[in-house]
């Protein structure tokens, strides 16, 4: 699906041990935008959801390494745009960790996540939704293959 109208979209970024950030699963390409000999190859809102990606993946990281905890995670963003008003709805971010979290670290890792600056420039505009999952042995495997 493409991002335009009232459809969704969906990007996976994946951080890994070194902190690398990668792509895993691009945005559907119906009008080839992604062509390699095309300059920037996502829309604009990609570009945003992208950035939402590394920022909260990063602020995700530093916490995990205070903790000494498996930094390796990956990040789904699920978006929606509003074609009639011509915004984005809302904006989902699922964050798979390679551990379990209690409850005292979800409420601190949320607090650090909270001074992400592009999530801080989407407050009180887009709805952010940040979930917090175990990745599943498949998906430690490939953030951790580089």
């Amino acid at each position: 699906m493409s991002d335009t109208g009232d459809h969704a979209a969906t990007l996976t970024l994946c951080r890994t041990v070194r902190g690398r950030v990668r792509i895993l699963n691009p945005c559907e390409d119906p009008t080839r935008a992604l062509d390699p000999s095309k300059p920037l190859g996502y829309n604009p809102v990609q570009h945003l959801a992208i950035a939402l990606g590394c920022c909260m993946t990063e602020f995700a990281r530093r916490f995990l390494e205070r903790r000494d905890l498996p930094q390796t995670l990956i990040a789904t963003l699920d978006w929606q745009v509003d074609g009639r008003h011509c915004r984005i709805s809302r904006m989902d971010l699922t964050l798979r960790l390679a551990v379990t979290l209690n409850d005292e670290e979800r409420h601190i890792l949320d607090r650090m996540m909270n001074h992400c600056p592009v999530h801080q420039a989407l407050h009180g505009n887009v709805p952010v939704h940040i979930h917090v999952d175990r990745l599943d042995e498949e998906e430690l495997r490939l953030a951790e293959d580089t």
